[in-house]
């Protein structure tokens, strides 16, 4: 899995009470929402330009995602899910549009989807965040045991991603007689913080610092929804993802998958604005 949604699975095999396992399964699961989320919306994007109406209908989707970045409250668990919910009859009419995505979103009457096991766990933080946590290991221990499998099943829905790596490149070189690029990046998946370095021959350049999901048709840019950010409180790089921007200029505010951090980019405000707008009609 991608490393995000990995290290928090690891955090929470690693609690050791039943307060911190229901703290670590929620986190998990919003960060599971976000990173498929994220990573089917790179691969739609990165689908612009097969045909015209599924290129409407992707620039539509992805135009549902500026919009909530440029809201006033920006990004939430929900946004997440319903944004899921909103791709499920696209997914389904192009099942190669982003390959095994359409079977874990797909409804079934006798098997939960992930779309719904992700809604009972956002459920289950929206009561959490009211006040309503947990006040006993016991009553802990009965959250847990009710909504673990929700997270497993989520999980196994959302095996696609493990066909979709994700990479942050370091060095892009063009070769003159091949025409072609050695990309040098760092494989940003499993729970290990120190990514191991791959090599690949790709025919297009990429830029550097970039996350990209290496898809069955190559690599599509991550960014703006994904970064690699320097975090002034933790005082190192973290792994962010894009929580809301300004209608204007302005910068972006991203937070750390793994510890929450907030994060400025004027760079990234200027590309959530540049995604497809739908009520301008246009692709900016």
């Amino acid at each position: 899995m991608p490393h995000p949604v990995a290290r928090a699975v690891r955090t929470l095999e690693q609690a050791n009470t039943s307060k911190e396992q229901y703290e670590a399964m929620l986190d998990a699961a919003e960060t599971l929402a976000i990173s498929v989320s994220v990573t089917a919306a790179a691969a739609l994007r990165g689908r612009i330009g097969g045909n015209e109406e599924s290129d409407e209908s992707i620039r539509h989707n992805l135009s549902t995602l500026r919009s909530a970045l440029l809201a006033g409250g920006g990004v939430t668990f929900g946004t997440w899910t319903n944004w899921l919910e909103a791709i499920r009859r696209f997914t389904a009419s192009h099942p190669d549009a982003v390959p095994e995505l359409s079977e874990g979103l797909r409804g079934d009457p006798h098997a939960t989807d992930l779309v719904d096991h992700l809604n009972a766990l956002r459920t289950e933080r929206n009561r959490a965040a009211h006040g309503d946590r947990p006040q006993s290991e016991g009553e802990s221990t009965l959250r847990v045991t009710k909504i673990r499998p929700h997270l497993e099943h989520a999980l196994i829905k959302a095996k696609f991603l493990t066909h979709f790596p994700w990479l942050l490149t370091i060095s892009c070189s063009y070769q003159p007689r091949s025409h072609t690029f050695d990309i040098v990046a760092y494989d940003v998946m499993g729970d290990h913080p120190d990514f191991e370095r791959r090599e690949f021959t790709w025919p297009h350049p990429v830029a550097n610092d970039v996350f990209y999901v290496l898809g069955p048709e190559g690599p599509v840019t991550l960014s703006p929804f994904v970064a690699s950010l320097f975090c002034p409180q933790c005082q190192q790089m973290e792994v962010c993802y894009a929580a809301r921007a300004t209608r204007k200029a302005g910068p972006a505010t991203l937070k750390s998958f793994a510890r929450g951090h907030t994060v400025h980019s004027t760079d990234l405000g200027d590309e959530i604005r540049l995604l497809p707008d739908h009520q301008a009609g246009t692709t900016q």
